[in-house]
């Protein structure tokens, strides 16, 4: 039996359907646009270009497709994929699927179907692709398509998704909209726990997050970084790809970005910045590498977004966020949302997998980011490869100081997941990189004063007990380990070469 949330989509849909656009054509209908048919093609081409570069190779893959509508991208995945399965709600958006890809694609096959319930056998696809359908569905019906995606993949198998959080993508008619426009970290949090167990094997499975990311077309388009897709693998329970990483996520997302912390970090450091001196010390930072409105940043670790905002709004910057965790990156897009403009992306996912275009950014910034990385030197061939010729690293962190290090400081270097080196040791392994004219700045006089800063306003402030012992005890060890020179913070400006 239908429930009523299905009831209302179907007839949501059956409206649009009946919809009379300007041309004739779906298009509009797909996208929910009233500007007209070639302004839609337009913006369709370019949506469709960038979430099929999202994909992996998809040679030998057998491909379900859900949500297909009139199959803007079915065409693109048949080219792909061993064999493509394209289903839709509507009976006749399927007709029109057919019509359009069928005779052109002998891989293909079609099916009307509601994916609130998915009647395939175990391991039936190596891909499952959607665009704009979870929304569609109550969050009952979205745990079902997670148990159920999980069944039908193949271990190993992907799942890739995309939808619209927050709000809709574009102005709409006025029709009643019944669509769930959920944030970003509901879609995270549950496919992150759903689990499946294989009644057969007695093995339990889950989906393990990839990566994710805003949609760039409609930034550009709309200023509308709330277009967000994500990539998740099917994985054994516990066999992972990274524990180290999932445990860093893990605690930045409980712990370093919970609601108590963002509290802090917005009444004590500034809004959109976690570390002491906020915005001055960013500054500080960022004069001394080269920007102009043409240069791309990539800011690595970009946190709550505080830099990237800075960048973009006071420098007209474009800038690439990349970001370990979805708890703070959806601040990230929130306040890119804030600013209307048409610049700013986000990258979620661990660094050291995820792969941007060689030669693509003229600086990448990284504050106090590397120390959690568990391979330093392949993070630093990575930005080698990413930056242009000539392309400037600016790097700010803790590292090792003159003196050795000792307990408690080794305990709290623990207990904060940090792996520091000394800056003898970054040189050395920048240079082995392919980074050359390496700079090296001892900041350790301007840190103790943000940190103290920092303190002094966090004693006046009214925070939970818990809360505030938590931070000063954070900034007392670091205040600890620069005066006795057991860490030191340092800079270094390094030039990429080819």
């Amino acid at each position: 039996m239908a429930t009523p949330a299905r009831k209302a989509m179907k007839q949501y849909w059956d409206k649009w359907a009946e919809y009379k656009t300007e041309s004739g054509t779906a298009f509009e209908m797909m996208l929910l646009e009233t500007s007209g048919y070639d302004y839609t093609k337009k913006l369709s081409d370019l949506d469709v270009k960038e979430m099929i570069s999202l994909l992996p190779d998809l040679q030998g893959v057998d491909l379900l497709e859900l949500g297909a509508g009139v199959g803007r991208f079915t065409g693109d995945l048949a080219s792909r994929a061993k064999t493509v399965h394209s289903t839709d709600f509507l009976q006749k958006f399927v007709d029109d699927n057919m019509a359009a890809n069928g005779p052109k694609y002998p891989n293909l096959t079609f099916a009307q179907l509601d994916a609130s319930n998915l009647p395939y056998d175990p391991e039936s696809f190596h891909f499952i692709f959607t665009n704009w359908l979870l929304m569609y569905l109550d969050n009952v019906e979205v745990e079902r398509f997670a148990m159920q995606a999980l069944k039908i993949l193949h271990n190993g198998g992907h799942l890739f998704m995309r939808e619209s959080c927050f709000h809709s993508a574009s102005k709409t008619i006025r029709l009643d909209n019944p669509t769930f426009y959920r944030s970003i970290n509901d879609y995270h949090k549950l496919f992150s726990s759903v689990t499946y167990k294989d009644e057969s094997s007695g093995r339990d499975f889950c989906f393990e997050f990839v990566f994710s990311g805003n949609c760039q077309t409609y930034v550009v388009a709309k200023g509308n970084p709330c277009q967000v897709y994500w990539m998740w693998r099917k994985r054994e329970t516990g066999d992972w790809t990274s524990p180290r990483t999932l445990d860093i996520q893990k605690l930045l997302d409980t712990s370093v970005y919970s609601e108590e912390c963002l509290s802090v970090y917005e009444r004590v450091i500034g809004d959109g910045f976690v570390t002491p001196g906020g915005l001055s010390a960013t500054k500080r930072l960022l004069s001394k590498v080269s920007l102009t409105p043409q240069t791309r940043v990539l800011d690595v670790g970009c946190g709550l977004g505080g830099t990237m905002a800075y960048l973009v709004k006071e420098l007209n910057v474009d800038v690439t966020g990349l970001e370990l965790s979805p708890a703070a990156a959806q601040c990230a897009v929130l306040r890119l949302e804030q600013l209307a403009v048409n610049k700013g992306h986000i990258h979620v996912g661990d660094l050291l997998q995820t792969n941007f275009p060689q030669n693509c950014f003229d600086v990448i910034y990284i504050r106090e980011t590397l120390g959690y990385l568990s391979n330093q030197q392949v993070a630093f061939e990575k930005f080698r490869a990413w930056l242009k010729p000539g392309g400037q690293l600016l790097l700010s962190d803790y590292c090792l100081g003159d003196h050795q290090i000792t307990e408690p400081l080794i305990s709290f270097i623990e207990s904060e997941g940090l792996q520091p080196v000394g800056v003898v040791t970054w040189t050395e392994m920048l240079e082995k990189a392919g980074f050359a004219s390496v700079q090296t700045f001892n900041t350790s006089e301007e840190s103790l004063s943000d940190i103290r800063d920092a303190l002094t306003k966090l004693q006046y402030e009214d925070f939970p007990e818990g809360v505030k012992a938590q931070f000063m005890s954070t900034w007392h060890n670091l205040i600890g380990g620069l005066e006795t020179q057991q860490l030191s913070s340092a800079v270094l400006v390094a030039i990429a070469t080819h």
